[in-house]
Formats: structure tokens, C-alpha cells, sequence
């Protein structure tokens, strides 16, 4: 289980350090193309970005790792698909937009344990064994 638990932290870290660079590199280009504060202005838009760019800082840091394509995309989608569930909630009235952006990471977070989960052999393996598993 300590193999599993590293890779776990790890990919949060690759989400939250990798994907929080992207994120700022995204929302600093829509500040200087003149989109003040894209955040308040569009906060679906935002979550549905910023759970984009997590995704494809995992997709990277996965297939430098030697990750094979099916478990790279399984990942990815669980992040997408954990922005997708939060914009219907702030769709609904469930969450407010305050709480909509943070809690992207979050989520996709738990969503990622819940992939790993599912493919307990895979991520309780060493890195060496990615380039013979997975697909």
C-alpha cells in the first residue's frame, strides 16, 4: 500500500503544483487579452478550464512517466468529469461560484483515488512496471 499511497500523492502533487502553474499561466493570458477577472465573470467556463489543464498536467507527467494510454486517459477523464459534475451542482444552485473553483482540485482529487482504486495492481506497482501494464 505504500507504493499506491506515493503514487497517489504524487499525481495530486502533479495536479495541484503542475496544473496550478497552467491555471495561472491560463488566467494571466485572459487578463492580458483584456478578460479582467474571468473567474467572476465565468465561473463555469473557469471550473471547466481549470479541470482541462489538470487533466493535461496529468496526461504529461503520466506518459513521461511511461504510464500506457488507457490508465493516462482514465485519469485525465476522472478530472474533467469531476469539473463537468461540479458546474451541474453550480448549475442546480448546489454550490456557489466562491466555492466552485476550489473545490475542482478537490474533487478531482477524490476522483483520481476512486481510478486508482479500480486499478489497485497497476498504481501499488513500481514506475518500471508502467511500460508493461496498462495498455
Amino acid at each position: 500500500m505504500g507504493r499506491f499511497g506515493f503514487h497517489f500523492i504524487e499525481m495530486c502533487a502533479v495536479m495541484c503544483i503542475g496544473g496550478g502553474l497552467l491555471v495561472a499561466a491560463f488566467f494571466g493570458a485572459a487578463a492580458a487579452l483584456g478578460v479582467s477577472d474571468l473567474r467572476q465573470e465565468q465561473p463555469a467556463l473557469s471550473a471547466l478550464a481549470i479541470a482541462c489543464l489538470l487533466a493535461g498536467a496529468m496526461v504529461a507527467w503520466m506518459r513521461f512517466r511511461g504510464m500506457g494510454w488507457r490508465p493516462t486517459l482514465e485519469m485525465a477523464a476522472s478530472s474533467v468529469a469531476s469539473g463537468i459534475v461540479l458546474i451541474l451542482a453550480y448549475w442546480q444552485g448546489l454550490i456557489s461560484s466562491r466555492a466552485l473553483l476550489p473545490a475542482v482540485c478537490t474533487v478531482a482529487c477524490v476522483a483520481m483515488l476512486a481510478v486508482m482504486l479500480f486499478r489497485l495492481p497497476l498504481y501499488a506497482s513500481s514506475h518500471a512496471g508502467h511500460r508493461t501494464h496498462g495498455g
